[in-house]
């Protein structure tokens, strides 16, 4: 059974934002400001990467 170019995007985009999460977890303090900042940048990043890896890989 193949798997939707769609659901793969799903995949990846809750994959990469549980690992970005946790990695700004890590590296930034537990401020509000830091936390959003964080999650724009979380965002920004992975949106389009899994973009690319559901939809221009293949």
């Amino acid at each position: 059974m193949s798997v939707s170019r769609r659901s793969r995007f799903i995949i990846y985009e809750s994959l990469l934002i549980i690992l970005g999460f946790a990695i700004a977890a890590q590296v930034s303090p537990p401020d509000v400001y830091s936390q959003v900042i964080g999650t724009v940048v979380v965002l920004t990043v992975t949106l389009p990467l899994s973009y690319w890896l559901a939809y221009k890989r293949h």
